[in-house]
């Protein structure tokens, strides 16, 4: 895999840690090769480190969490190097450890920054400790980082994020010697979920950090992805259902307001509630700002749980995206500019038209979605599970002590001893014994020289028994059986010193069948056997004296000696006796480690045997992990007719490449391939955590198979256990001299394997512009290879483009651009499930702290500046006479139907579409529903399920003001009732009824004067968009037609005037419209009778001539798109 350009990886709760982890873990094995060590060619010379122009950056508030990513769970020979390119943010959680603590300082601190987003403390969930997570709410995740914020102001998140760029600013020389190009830019990608409490309260946050951690390095030219995990993902047990819909709800609006800010950036510039239009700037402690450059974050990619797809492969999914996006050379790119820095820039970003509005009107098009289908040879899963199965053939073998020789036992017994420090104790060497005095002439003198030699050896015991008593003291506290057990294991296998320490049962030679343990106690007993007779002191014997002496001369010398080789004998067991007694004496101080020894290496042992006996299940599990079908990950397997077959040969591969014997089993593999430093560390670790300690031991054995992997096997003239992707792609492409080197087996695997990589179906959520991206090993017959992909790949229809890269897999990424969140099935799914929440809400949904920006609020997704055009396009149909009032009044109507054309071609007899908005009930006592008709619209547009919605909206937003401006004709009488009669009504009865109001609540003012005062002010001065406008806006076209009175029927009446009433000055009056409704409540005009100044009038005509009427059945309840006539 070759990288040309830097890239940054941001890791946000746990779903960004695991596809950290996995990113890690996937680039490590495409870059460092099976020893960790093909970088060091470049000048990287510690295993397994990646380059420095890669850097991850984890934050989490769990430290459980971050404990398990690859830096700080590696074992540790290898932290060092894993720690060059990964950091974690530590300290994120503030100093109190419950949410009310925390917002409680909030609220006294920073009241301004935390006003418009931090609910009530009424309404507080009660979430402790912090440290196990936000409890599965967004707001209580924030609210702790700003605790911390306000702690210790940006330092703990920024700190992280600098050093990553600051070392990625200066790896250009390193990214030369890869063979990339110099630094001109740096993808960033953000990966969290919208699912839970920390990833889903963070992120917003976390991308303004981003953007001014590169700022204030002045690194120019990056680029920030968000990699977005949708609840789908999520199976109801491990965090999905109910609370994580509500929760993506808010997260994905939050998200794409942001991104359309990035793409058509508003005035405003100050993120507020979810009421206002957030701008691209927020507000932290210490009156620090942080804004979000434009343009830096053009999209984010949506990865929602497609049939099939597991969510640990739709984790590796977005591992592929990101591989296949930094691996490829910028210069393959169709669209190369000073724009687009990087390949992701280009493939991403070119051509996109984010810019323009959603179909419906409500946000921009900035959202993406993005499948990945990948095709790899399962290096890691095929090592693990073999060098698991050798290592548990070799343990039944080492186990077996008839299997072992002993004959070296005795020998590493005494060195135990004298490791642990006991040497002394295991020679117990005497002091020097009295030399024998010179023969004396006579019986009596012979005895007396005896009985003198045995006081003083008598003697010298007992100084010995003195000096004893002090030594064998500093011994016993100074035994170190952990030392002894350290050397051991240089040199033997933890079944081995088993045998050592516990002795062997019915080995002829004493010390063996002993063992460690048992030479312990047996120099903490008297001696044994006969010697407890030669315990007491030999008696001297008598010498004759006179002439039977000297004729019996010879037999004294004899008897002599014989009584010196006594003596000798006693003072030697009495030495013994003595150093035995003082040791027993000592057995409290060195029982205890002696029994601390036997257990240590029995635990060891254990966990080894433990990992013998669970194998067998682990090893049918995990073959059929790997021949499972799955979607979206394909593993290309070993030709071998089965993993049997090619775990034998592989085992007859390793014992001629490590010189060993063909009779030689799996024990003697184990002894070959792990070192005395995989024993030590299984050792150390079995003491923190005995599960993991067989962990060095199988990573040697995994390591030395990789290398095997790799090997082409030409040494021994064998074919490769693993064909190489790029091989079998030129043979199956027909290039003839690939195709001599594969067997049939694995070319007919192969075409297998490319036929179903992509399933039918399996494309990303939504309707937007499909892209695809090949990515495949680089071929000299790159024509003939990307035609057999076009031809055998089921690609979906859309713009494809290949790349050839250094890999060892197919890639085939997927990705739809341009959409609205309308677009998305699972972003409509969350959004209806966040409305129906609101209108039947509990206080167990806890909505207020679902959210970052705002608390409460009307809208779903609309923004201030959406719901302007929105009006602005409905007011133009209600201008043109599309809106008619179904039901209810003028002034207080419960539906409308907007009609989507006001008229139709002569030849076209279909008719009219239109869109029915429900306005609730319009009985509330003068207040118009009308205040309604935005809510109305984003419901339909954002939650019906047909597709013909956005058909239909779309119409009304393109077409609504076509021909209004140039045409010159005046507006519909609804609309000048709306505007300029109703409009001052209502602002006049709303503010009467807030100022005599006494509910503390006056949300449902505020909402209806925005209508009313600032939405409908706004939208009658939104210009039109054809040029040829007689006037610029709805407000001056008014102005104009009334100046030049091209409409003069349509003048605003005067008081208790109606404009078809007879006129003073003699003018015709006009043609009088249809009352919209008649009934008990109508007056004798067909009007509302209630109207304060209706004037008597003739009757109504049958209908409004310009108008057709209404199609029978049309506004049914449940139904609201209905055709008129």
């Amino acid at each position: 895999m070759q990288i040309n350009q830097p890239m940054l990886f941001v890791g946000l709760g746990g779903t960004g840690g695991l596809v950290g982890a996995e990113l890690e873990r996937r680039l490590r094995a495409a870059l460092c090769g099976p020893d960790g060590t093909a970088l060091a060619s470049v000048g990287i010379t510690q295993r397994y480190q990646l380059p420095e122009c890669l850097q991850f950056v984890y934050a989490d508030y769990s430290e459980a969490e971050l404990g398990r990513l690859p830096h700080l769970s590696v074992e540790p020979a290898l932290q060092a190097a894993y720690a060059r390119t990964a950091r974690a943010t530590h300290d994120l959680l503030p100093g109190y450890d419950s949410s009310p603590s925390v917002t409680r300082e909030l609220r006294a601190a920073i009241p301004r920054e935390v006003r418009d987003w931090l609910p009530p403390q009424a309404t507080e969930p009660r979430i402790t400790p912090l440290r196990n997570g936000a409890g599965q709410l967004p707001t209580v995740g924030r609210a702790a980082l700003f605790g911390t914020l306000l702690r210790d102001d940006l330092t703990p998140v920024m700190g992280p994020l600098q050093q990553a760029i600051d070392i990625i600013g200066r790896s250009g020389g390193e990214l030369s010697r890869l063979d990339g190009g110099p630094i001109s830019g740096c993808d960033v990608f953000v990966a969290f979920s919208v699912a839970g409490g920390t990833g889903t309260g963070i992120f917003l946050d976390y991308l303004h950090f981003i953007g001014q951690a590169f700022k204030e390095k002045n690194f120019s030219g990056a680029r920030i992805y968000p990699l977005v995990v949708m609840p789908s993902a999520f199976p109801l047990a491990k965090g999905g259902g109910r609370d994580a819909e509500l929760n993506a709800a808010r997260a994905v609006v939050d998200l794409f307001r942001l991104v359309d800010e990035q793409n058509a950036p508003v005035a405003d510039d100050v993120i507020g509630d979810v009421d206002h239009a957030s701008g691209t700037a927020i507000r932290y402690p210490h009156g620090r700002v942080v804004r979000l450059d434009t343009g830096v974050m053009p999209t984010a990619f949506l990865f929602s749980r497609t049939a099939g797809i597991r969510p640990d492969d739709l984790r590796r999914s977005m591992v592929s995206l990101i591989m296949s996006l930094i691996g490829a050379e910028l210069g393959d790119a169709p669209q190369r500019d000073d724009e687009h820095q990087t390949f992701a820039s280009s493939f991403i970003n070119s051509d996109a038209k984010r810019r323009i509005r959603a179909k419906s009107g409500i946000g921009h098009r900035g959202v993406s979605t993005s499948l990945v289908a990948a095709m790899t040879v399962p290096l890691e899963p095929l090592a693990d599970l073999v060098s698991a199965r050798l290592l548990a053939h070799g343990v039944g073998r080492l186990a077996d002590a008839s299997a072992q020789h002993s004959h070296e036992y005795a020998g590493t017994v005494r060195r135990m001893f004298a490791d642990a420090g006991l040497e002394e104790l295991w020679n117990r060497d005497p002091l020097p014994p009295p030399e024998a005095r010179p023969t004396q002439r006579g019986g009596a003198g012979i005895e007396d020289a005896l009985a003198t030699r045995l006081k003083e050896m008598q003697a010298t015991l007992e100084d010995l028994r003195r000096r004893v008593a002090r030594r064998v003291p500093v011994l016993a506290e100074q035994f170190s059986p952990q030392t002894a057990l350290e050397r051991a294991l240089r040199t033997m296998d933890p079944f081995q010193v088993e045998r050592v320490v516990k002795g062997v049962p019915g080995d002829p030679d004493p010390v063996t069948r002993q063992g460690v343990l048992g030479m312990l106690e047996n120099r903490g007993r008297e001696p044994g056997g006969g010697e407890h007779r030669v315990l007491l002191a030999p008696a001297v014997p008598k010498f004759k004296d006179g002439i039977a002496a000297r004729l019996s001369r010879s037999r004294h010398e004899e008897l002599r000696r014989r009584t010196e080789a006594e003596q000798d004998t006693w003072y030697v067991a009495r030495t013994k006796a003595i150093w035995h007694e003082a040791w027993r004496r000592e057995e409290q101080r060195w029982r205890p480690k002696a029994t601390a020894l036997t257990a240590e290496i029995a635990a060891l042992v254990e966990a080894f045997h433990k990992h013998r006996e669970e194998e067998p299940r682990a090893y049918k599990a995990q073959v059929m992990e790997l021949y499972d079908d799955r979607t979206g990950v394909s593993y290309l397997l070993p030709p071998q007719h089965n993993l049997t077959d090619f775990y034998a040969d592989l085992c007859e591969r390793l014992t001629k490449r490590e010189n060993l014997r063909d009779s030689d089993d799996e024990a003697a593999l184990v002894r070959a391939l792990v070192g005395a430093d995989q024993w030590q560390a299984a050792r150390t670790i079995a003491r923190r955590n005995l599960d993991a300690a067989i962990a060095p031991v199988k990573a040697a054995i995994e390591q030395r198979i990789k290398q095997l992997f790799a090997q082409s096997g030409t040494l021994h003239d064998e074919k490769p256990l693993l064909p190489s992707m790029a091989v079998l792609l030129e043979a199956a492409a027909g290039v003839s001299t690939a195709a001599d080197t594969v067997g049939k087996a694995a070319l007919d695997q192969f075409r297998f394997k490319i036929a179903g990589l992509i399933p039918h179906g399996f494309v990303p959520e939504g309707g937007g512009p499909l892209k695809v991206l090949v990515v495949y090993p680089r071929s000299s017959a790159k024509d003939t290879v990307e035609d057999y992909l076009r031809k055998h790949l089921s690609l979906p229809r859309g713009s494809t483009e290949f790349n050839g890269v250094e890999t060892d897999s197919i890639t085939v990424v997927l990705f739809r651009r341009e959409m609205s969140l309308t677009e998305v099935p699972e972003v409509r799914k969350v959004l209806k499930r966040w409305a129906a929440a609101r209108e039947t809400e509990v206080d167990a949904d806890y909505l207020d702290w679902r959210q970052r920006l705002g608390r409460g609020g009307e809208w779903l997704a609309a923004t201030a500046e959406d719901r302007r055009e929105i009006l602005h396009r409905l007011l133009c149909a209600l201008w043109k006479g599309q809106v008619e009032v179904v039901e209810g009044t003028d002034d207080e109507p419960g539906k409308v139907l907007v009609r989507l054309h006001s008229t139709l071609p002569d030849d076209v007899t279909t008719d009219l579409p239109g869109i029915e908005l429900r306005l609730g009930d319009h009985r509330r006592g003068g207040v118009s529903g009308w205040a309604r008709l935005l809510h109305a619209y984003e419901q339909i547009a954002l939650l019906t399920e047909d597709p013909v919605v956005e058909t239909y909206c779309q119409a009304l937003m393109e077409h609504s003001a076509n021909g209004l401006a140039a045409a010159g004709k005046g507006p519909h009488p609804l609309y000048v009732h709306l505007v300029e009669e109703l409009a001052p009504r209502q602002i006049a009865l709303i503010q009467d009824r807030l100022a005599r109001s006494v509910h503390t609540s006056t949300e449902w003012a505020h909402s209806l004067l925005e209508f009313w005062t600032q939405l409908l002010p706004a939208a009658l001065d939104t210009p039109f968009s054809d040029k040829n406008a007689v006037a610029p806006t709805l407000r001056s076209l008014r102005a104009a037609l009334l100046e030049l009175d091209v409409t003069p029927r349509q003048e605003p009446r005067a008081q208790g005037e109606f404009p078809w009433v007879e006129r003073a000055d003699g003018e015709r009056p006009r043609e009088r419209p249809l009352p919209p409704f008649a009934g008990p409540a109508a007056g004798s005009d067909g009007w509302p009778g209630d109207e304060p100044d209706t004037p008597a009038a003739p009757a109504p005509t049958p209908a409004r001539a310009e108008h057709p009427a209404r199609r029978a059945g049309a506004g049914e309840a449940g139904d609201p798109w209905k055709d008129v006539e």
